[in-house]
């Protein structure tokens, strides 16, 4: 369990890295290339990230509930302690104005919006997941497909529920935006999200059985067995 822990808390520093760098970036695309890199760490790395653990949970059964429970805690407190940290640096100074007009979109948007939102990202996540597992670790083919499933759902502006903790949680800390209003757009994001990658998970892991049932077919024909 302690590993665990560990896991999930680096696996939440390592995202707000990411979204540190996609701040720092006045281009929004290039910040989007940039984001990727806290994902390929948590990939590479087996982290507990919440949007991994919970595809893997329906992929596999290689997680259960209470993993997804631990992830999502660790890595709320690993952007906690990295948007701390970033307070007592300048660096707050040069993040202030994106992460303020970031973080007010996401208070001010409808709560169909930022489900839907996550949703999608949800999707792109997963896929870059499950993608990501079937090529070596460290592979050009691993690296391409991760990058280019996070950089598209990050251009797009849609939903990850660990961004949103840290960039919430640096407003919290600077700001001192409503906490209340700040848990209500993490809740429906982690919905969203645990939505999109439970059901392209489900999705891909049927495609996938159908594809052995079918190959085994095949084979039974071609050598006229039953």
């Amino acid at each position: 369990m302690k590993e665990k822990w560990m896991s999930s808390v680096m696996a939440g520093v390592f995202i707000s890295m990411g979204a540190m760098t996609y701040l720092a970036i006045p281009n929004t695309l290039v910040g989007s290339l940039f984001f990727a890199v806290g994902i390929l760490l948590v990939l590479n790395l087996h982290n507990m990230l919440v949007t991994r653990v919970c595809p893997l949970m329906v992929y596999d059964r290689r997680y259960h509930w209470g993993d997804v429970a631990v992830a999502w805690a660790g890595n709320g407190i690993g952007t906690l302690i990295a948007a701390a940290a970033v307070q007592g640096t300048r660096f707050k100074e040069t993040i202030r104005e994106p992460l303020t007009r970031i973080s007010e979109t996401k208070l001010a948007d409808s709560p169909l919006s930022l489900f839907i939102l996550a949703v999608f990202c949800g999707f792109f996540v997963a896929f870059a997941v499950l993608i990501g597992a079937r090529y070596e670790k460290g592979s050009f083919a691993q690296i391409f497909y991760v990058w280019l499933f996070i950089t598209a759902f990050v251009f797009c502006g849609f939903e990850h529920i660990v961004a949103d903790m840290f960039y919430l949680s640096c407003c919290w800390l600077q700001y001192g935006i409503d906490g209340l209003e700040a848990l209500k757009v993490l809740a429906l994001v982690t919905a969203g999200n645990l939505a999109g990658g439970m059901f392209i998970a489900w999705a891909v892991r049927s495609l996938d059985q159908k594809g052995d049932s079918a190959g085994i077919d095949r084979k039974y024909a071609g050598t006229g067995r039953k």
